[in-house]
């Protein structure tokens, strides 16, 4: 009787362990949602910094380019129900071109992460304004990178 009992109680605990593990969020079905966000906080952050006003009027357009897309893929990651709770912390960067450098690499990565073929037809719209701002922001970013070398050496 004693071995039964414990032999069911072994089974059960094995199915509720399943049944527990079935309605977890894996890695999901779009993480590269919340890689490509992380990148675009990141790029933001440091897109803040103070400049000449030449560079800032360009960085403040590439600011709101990358926040608008921030915005579209949250609403696809709420759409997946993702948790969107990522303050990534901003590393610091002791000259201008390599702050530069790091902005265009963060905004590089979170283009590669979410420009997949879009399996959910309803996040499709999400992730193609995203590009499309990322797109936007990636051209504001270089104009600001031009005009602050011209800025350094025109002097």
């Amino acid at each position: 009787m004693n071995v039964k009992l414990t032999r069911g109680s072994m089974i059960g605990a094995a199915l509720l362990c399943t049944a527990v593990l079935s309605f977890a969020d894996a890695p999901g079905r779009h993480p590269a949602y919340l890689h490509s966000r992380t990148d675009l906080r990141r790029a933001e952050r440091l897109m803040e910094v103070n400049e000449e006003p030449n560079v800032m009027r360009d960085l403040a357009a590439a600011t709101h380019e990358t926040h608008e897309a921030i915005r579209e893929i949250d609403a696809a990651a709420r759409w997946d129900r993702k948790d969107l709770e990522d303050n990534p912390p901003v590393d610091t960067y002791p000259d201008r071109p390599g702050r530069f450098r790091a902005i265009a690499k963060f905004l590089f990565a979170a283009r590669r992460d979410i420009e997949h073929e879009e399996d959910n037809p309803a996040a499709r719209a999400w992730r193609d304004r995203a590009l499309h701002h990322i797109d936007e922001s990636i051209r504001l970013v270089k104009r600001a990178a031009r005009a602050d070398w011209r800025d350094e050496w025109l002097r």
